[in-house]
């Protein structure tokens, strides 16, 4: 199932997406579903990273140095 999205942007903004497509050999949409994939990802990626710093702080790692001594 698909759905469609209406976007406003400004002028730039548009130029730019239009640029990117050109460059790209890839259609807005492509770009926008792309973009979309990336932001989720990113966002899974720092709220990982979040989990983990804490439960690596909570063990006692700091620094690199701190899991190296417990991994060797």
């Amino acid at each position: 199932m698909s759905t469609t999205l209406t976007v406003r942007l400004s002028k730039k903004e548009a130029k730019a997406l239009d640029e990117i497509c050109k460059q790209s050999g890839k259609s807005r949409s492509t770009l926008v579903r792309e973009s979309l994939r990336a932001v989720r990802l990113r966002e899974a990626l720092r709220a990982s990273q979040a989990a983990l710093g804490l439960a690596a702080r909570t063990a006692g790692w700091l620094t690199e140095d701190d899991v190296l001594k417990n991994a060797s």
